[in-house]
């Protein structure tokens, strides 16, 4: 049964940095730097995940507003999707099952993606943050706090979740945040972005 938790955890996971990567691409593709949405590189690892392929030449030619707008998307659909479904399972009083847990993770996860970068890749420049750094610095303060704010409502919405669930969650989402961070700061400056 571990093993079918774990999938099914992956398996949110996976959704949750593939829509991310949509958020992008939808705006890429609102701007003319992409035909199709949702025909975005996930790797299974996760890892240099992006909205690629994009026409470069296209994105070249955006502005800093545009270019602001497409970074911010992805946490956009973070937390478009997250916090809707967190809302409603809040509220929930259900016993603990796979497709429970499935719900769970998806949510959870979306808000940790989110958080993540609202927190971490604005203390330590990295990812799509680096937009907000070349549109309006200042903008990276409340955008902290929003995060700080987010990380609190993790809290509590781990602590509502079934407390069989509540020691993996914490484990997990320690894990995520730290290669979440680091993959950022990888990606950044392997792209020279920064």
């Amino acid at each position: 049964m571990l093993f079918f938790y774990f999938l099914t955890g992956y398996t949110a996971l996976y959704l949750v940095v593939w829509l991310h990567e949509v958020g992008h691409a939808l705006l890429y593709t609102k701007y003319k730097c992409k035909k199709y949405p949702f025909q975005v590189h996930v790797p299974i690892y996760l890892f240099f995940s992006t909205p690629q392929p994009i026409d470069d030449e296209m994105v070249e030619k955006l502005t800093k507003r545009q270019f602001f707008n497409v970074g911010l998307a992805g946490i956009a659909m973070n937390l478009f999707v997250g916090l809707p479904i967190s809302l409603v399972l809040y509220n929930l009083d259900s016993q603990p099952t796979l497709l429970l847990f499935f719900i769970y993770s998806f949510a959870l996860f979306h808000l940790v993606e989110a958080m993540t970068y609202l927190t971490i890749s604005t203390l330590f420049l990295s990812g799509d943050i680096v937009t907000v750094q070349y549109y309006q610095p200042l903008l990276r303060i409340p955008l902290f706090l929003l995060g700080i704010s987010l990380a609190i409502y993790i809290f509590f919405f781990i602590l509502n979740s079934p407390s069989e669930w509540h020691l993996t969650y914490s484990l997990v989402i320690l894990l995520m945040m730290i290669c979440m961070g680091f993959g950022r700061v990888l990606f950044t400056y392997k792209h020279k972005t920064i």
